[in-house]
């Protein structure tokens, strides 16, 4: 990250990235952090893009400083293979670092998430921390271990992670379908048992 201007009423991030940048144009959307972004300016090294309130509210952009290591991912395309979960860029919130522990070539990355957040981890489900996919797994007590393997390692900002350090979250998206649904069918059957009991007692 090169800079981020953050006010009250929004901001802007500007991204040094001489490898994407080609391939981008304004309007493009790219995903920072696992935060999905519209692409506002850019020249050949850089790009630029608008935070709004809610960005700003709902992610760790704040905490980030100039040089710090963003994760970046362009928008699957028609006809690309689709591998890991599908990973929308809209944040849930974000968590923070409890530590990252080498095991021989292998690390742990454990992460605790807020309360309201805690409902879409799933033992052997899928996580995004900072717009990586991963696999939860360990779950208590709101941490989320994950197993990071060299590659993602050493293509990540997760090497830079230390304990307390903000990460963007993102659940699931089937699963808040399911409990959308849920909620729904609840709804639904509380408000047909209110009908039924009415119609017993002769209203």
């Amino acid at each position: 990250m090169e800079s981020q201007d953050a006010r009250e009423n929004g901001g802007r991030i500007t991204i040094y990235a001489p490898s994407v940048t080609a391939s981008l144009a304004v309007s493009n959307s790219m995903a920072v952090n696992g935060c999905c972004l519209t692409v506002v300016s850019r020249d050949k090294e850089r790009f630029s893009a608008d935070l709004s309130v809610e960005t700003l509210s709902r992610t760790s952009f704040r905490e980030l400083k100039p040089g710090a290591r963003v994760n970046l991912e362009q928008p699957l395309t028609a006809g690309k293979e689709f591998g890991g979960h599908f990973v929308l860029g809209h944040v849930d919130g974000v968590g923070r670092v409890i530590h990252l522990t080498a095991e021989g070539e292998n690390w742990w990355l454990g992460v605790q998430v807020p309360e309201d957040f805690a409902r879409y981890v799933v033992p052997k489900g899928s996580i995004t921390i900072d717009g990586i996919s991963l696999t939860v797994a360990r779950w208590r007590e709101r941490i989320a271990e994950v197993a990071v393997i060299p590659y993602t390692y050493e293509h990540t900002n997760l090497r830079d992670r230390k304990p307390g350090d903000a990460v963007n979250l993102e659940g699931d998206v089937l699963g808040k379908y399911v409990e959308r649904y849920l909620e729904a069918r609840s709804a639904a059957s509380a408000s047909n048992f209110s009908i039924a009991r009415l119609i017993e007692e002769g209203f």
